[in-house]
């Protein structure tokens, strides 16, 4: 506890202190008209903590010191006398208007005296604060907002984009290109000027094309950015997207047609219950609606990726027309029309949550008068209802393969996971190829959940998820064992190919970082992995036990390593690296 000045010496001093600027000359080694006409604040002090002198702008200072107001000071007194150079230090104390942070140089000087100089520093400590809160506020907004937020420089070249992206673009995708490069129209210089504009502009529309190809209509406001010396430097602004706002206005002239025919179509899917009844009970209700010979629906397989036939109908010939429309599709955009023998086509991609998962064809006899925009629209949309039931067929499908997945990442199961790998391995020893099983577990991961709670876990290991998932090839498997433990199967992978894989992951896995329970304990990975040589008759079992044998030799002597499991009967160990 910090001790005050004896009694006696304050009624020794109480003299000296009641006029705080008179004072001796002799007292000081400094020039005392100089310290007394100091701009800055000057205080001397006894070696017991009482003022001797204090200039115009101490008094204030002086006098709560003198009052016993400010305790702190005594002890910085006392290291003065007994540092070299006196000290220097930062101290917050509390006033009338809340508190102020000082930043005090303690100096000695002769007689056994000290004298402080104090500067007020609450102001920049209050502005530096506020720039940091400002900041974070800004990031916290870029973050949240639904708006596409961007920055170029003067060449006009984008510098800084949200976090997330936009228009299923990384950020790492955009930066460093020019807008112009993302136009619907590349030679729209009008529009991309919009991202170097040296005036601010607001609200100009701009078409895009999204990363999956589609049009985008982006409603974009922008503003210089100037440097200190008033040299432009490039423009910043934000971008939201009105393209779903541009297709409504388009549709007003037809919405009262389209709406009473797209009523009957709807009631007709919507009467059916199995979801690939669906489908054709849509097929039938189209043909019927606008007046065409067929309408045929394709859907996307979910595993093969590839367009099959879902509704029609038993003509041969119309399916196969609609075969060569949908063929002709695959080669455009979102639609395709022409003249296919006797019959005049078009043909539309399906959507869901702008992911292509099929296609309508809607096939007329050439002597059919070209489709109105009326009609064109309620196709339109027939086609985005199809996209619907589509998806919801999918859906149905994927309710069969639900027990074969992992419920947080979307990945195999273990159950799933040693089934289909018995079939590989059966597999591979018939065509006597070689294949890679690599077991990956988190380092650390418990610590997370103790110090960030579960959800921080949770993200950990979806992080690691997409990790593992953007590093194997369609041909391979990954799937999570339980808890933070996965495991990947490279086809055709041998040691050298499975190395090169590990060095991928254990250099990708770094983005786990941010997610460590403590500087100490930094969450990564420990991966060991078992190689199926080509004329190895070594068993799944003995496979498998390999690669988690080797995995817990890596936690084992330090983690965050991977190691290649020694040959089956070799008694050499096995090969850990970094």
């Amino acid at each position: 506890m910090t001790s005050r000045p004896p009694a006696n010496t304050r009624e020794h001093n109480a003299d000296m202190i009641d006029d705080l600027t008179n004072y001796d000359a002799d007292v000081f080694t400094l020039d005392p008209k100089v310290m007394a006409e100091a701009e800055a604040p000057v205080i001397v002090m006894d070696a017991h903590g009482m003022p001797l002198f204090a200039n115009k702008n101490a008094i204030g200072f002086a006098s709560g010191i003198r009052d016993g107001l400010f305790p702190e000071i005594y002890q910085l007194i006392r290291r003065a006398l007994t540092t070299p150079g006196g000290v220097v230090e930062m101290m917050t104390f509390e006033v009338q208007r809340g508190t102020a942070t000082l930043e005090l140089t303690a100096l000695p000087t002769t007689k056994n005296q000290v004298m402080i100089l104090p500067r007020d520093v609450s102001m920049d400590r209050n502005l530096r604060e506020a720039l940091i809160d400002s900041r974070q506020r800004y990031r916290d907004i870029v973050e949240v907002s639904s708006a596409f937020a961007w920055e170029t420089d003067a060449n006009g070249k984008f510098i800084f984009v949200s976090p997330r992206g936009a228009l299923g673009y990384r950020a790492d995708d955009i930066v460093g290109r020019a807008p112009g490069s993302f136009l619907l129209d590349t030679a729209d210089q009008d529009s991309e000027h919009v991202f170097r504009s040296q005036k601010a502009v607001r609200d100009v529309p701009i078409w895009f094309r999204r990363s999956n190809g589609r049009d985008a209509c982006l409603s974009v406001s922008s503003t210089p950015v100037y440097s200190r010396d008033g040299t432009w430097v490039g423009t910043r602004g934000l971008a939201h997207d009105i393209t779903e706002q541009r297709r409504r206005e388009s549709e007003v002239a037809t919405a009262r047609n389209r709406d009473r025919l797209m009523t009957y179509i709807v009631r007709s899917m919507r009467d059916e219950i199995n979801p690939l009844k669906v489908l054709k009970g849509a097929s039938e209700a189209s043909t019927r609606a606008l007046a065409c010979s067929h309408c045929i629906i394709f859907k996307r397989n979910d595993e093969t990726d590839a367009l099959e036939l879902a509704a029609g109908n038993d003509d041969e010939q119309a399916n196969d027309v609609a075969q060569q429309a949908l063929d002709r599709l695959q080669t455009t955009e979102e639609t395709f029309e022409a003249q296919i023998g006797q019959h005049r086509v078009l043909a539309l991609r399906c959507h869901y949550h702008q992911r292509n998962n099929g296609a309508v064809v809607f096939v007329f006899d050439a002597d059919h008068p070209a489709p109105t925009d009326g009609e064109r629209a309620i196709m339109s949309e027939v086609s985005d209802q199809v996209g619907i039931a589509i998806e919801q067929a999918i859906q149905h499908e994927r309710i069969l393969t639900l027990s074969r997945t992992d419920g947080m990442t979307g990945l195999l199961n273990r159950r799933a996971f040693f089934e289909e790998l018995k079939r590989r391995h059966s597999r591979l020893r018939r065509e006597n190829a070689p294949a890679a099983l690599m077991y990956v577990d988190m380092d650390n991961f418990k610590l997370v959940n103790d110090i960030h709670g579960h959800q921080a876990g949770d993200d950990a290991i979806l992080a690691l998820t997409q990790v593992l998932q953007e590093n194997v090839r369609p041909a391979d498997l990954v799937a999570r064992l339980g808890g933070d433990e996965f495991v990947l199967w490279l086809e055709g992978a041998d040691i050298s190919a499975a190395s090169g894989r590990a060095k991928t992951l254990m250099k990708e896995s770094a983005v786990l970082g941010k997610y460590s329970g403590d500087a100490d304990h930094p969450l990564g990975i420990s991966v060991g992995i078992a190689v199926h040589e080509p004329d190895s008759q070594e068993t799944l079992e003995q496979l498998v036990q390999r690669a988690d044998q080797t995995m817990y030799q890596v936690k084992k002597l330090g983690k965050g390593r991977f190691g290649i499991a020694a040959a089956p009967g070799s008694k050499d160990s096995a090969k850990i690296e970094n």
